[in-house]
């Protein structure tokens, strides 16, 4: 076998190419890895004139897997008339931090951070405001996982907080955090710290909220008030662009499920493709690992952390140790 003086197209290993066929020598298989199916909305947008990818893309991409984006949800956003009022109320007395674990409480938050302070008022009123937006920007807010903690950051607050990145992505780690930190903090009787005796977490929900994190707390004594800020739904067009991506490429490697309501909408139809049986399952943390499971499905990889480097080490290695045996 002879040896050619290029690098190996495979990022992982950096090994030259053989015989000019892009066949890794140490892993021994070929440059395109293969097609990931990704059960979420493709994310891109302009800055300074820059189109920005998908983070994802871009980590498949250079990994040299291909990616197909299939939006199985769409959300709608509730109830932010009463989160407006709750902002402009202000926390005292109240709320001694907030819990925010989506993207998309995210997103109801900042719409009625907007209307509650970034409108036109009067003159008069600007003090209190200020006064009132300072008071939340060093409330806690507690989150999970990097990309809601960076989405929070874009807002401003200053007081984000939760488990470590290398443990992130769980409410029932988010839970323990947050027993911890009023632990710590009831312990600790300086003037400084928060005041959370008789006051509340605020909880930031979806529709499809999962009972974890409200019952460790409950059972920790700590008071919850959730607010429904969006609703859950399959996407109306789901089942028509499942069956264009299946005619346009004959196989794919692996499907990524982000969520049990993906699971949800999306298991029952992927199943009864027929190239399905040779298909891989890889998901985002535990919590949607352990809802396949229970749906019976062999799960070849579930991806510690909600991050796309992550996620596609987890495959790689999978098919690495694949075609070393």
């Amino acid at each position: 076998m002879n040896i050619v003086n290029n690098m190996c197209p495979c990022v992982t290993c950096h090994h030259v190419a053989i015989d000019n066929q892009n066949l890794c020598c140490k892993s021994k298989y070929l440059m395109s890895k293969g097609t990931v199916l990704l059960l979420k909305e493709r994310k891109s947008f302009d800055d300074n004139s820059i189109k920005i990818s998908d983070e994802y893309e871009t980590t498949f991409s250079s990994f040299t897997y291909k990616c197909i984006f299939l939006p199985v949800l769409s959300h709608d956003l509730l109830n932010i008339e009463e989160l407006t009022k709750i902002l402009k109320d202000g926390p005292e007395k109240k709320y001694w931090g907030v819990v925010v674990t989506s993207q998309r409480a995210i997103e109801g938050l900042k719409l009625a951070w907007n209307k509650a302070f970034q409108a036109n008022f009067e003159s008069s009123t600007i003090g209190d405001h200020e006064k009132i937006t300072t008071l939340w920007k060093n409330v806690p807010f507690f989150v999970i996982g990097k990309a809601t903690s960076e989405a929070m950051k874009d807002l401003n607050f200053n007081n984000i907080l939760g488990p470590e990145s290398s443990k992130s992505g769980n409410s029932q780690l988010l839970a323990e955090y947050i027993i911890q930190f009023v632990n710590k903090n009831n312990k600790n009787n300086q003037e400084s710290l928060i005041p959370i005796k008789n006051m509340s977490l605020l909880f930031l929900v979806g529709d499809k909220r999962r009972d974890e994190l409200p019952s460790k707390l409950s059972q920790a004594d700590i008071k919850l008030d959730e607010l429904l800020v969006y609703e859950t739904k399959q996407r109306k067009d789901f089942l028509i662009e499942l069956d264009k991506i299946i005619k346009e490429h004959k196989k794919i490697n692996w499907v990524v499920f982000f969520s049990p309501s993906g699971v949800d909408v999306a298991l029952d139809n992927l199943q009864k493709l027929e190239i399905w049986n040779e298909i891989k399952v890889a998901t985002i943390g535990k919590t949607t690992g352990n809802y396949l499971a229970t749906k019976g499905i062999k799960i070849h990889v579930i991806s510690p952390k909600p991050e796309p480097e992550t996620l596609v080490q987890n495959i790689d290695n999978y098919e690495i140790s694949l075609h070393s045996t």
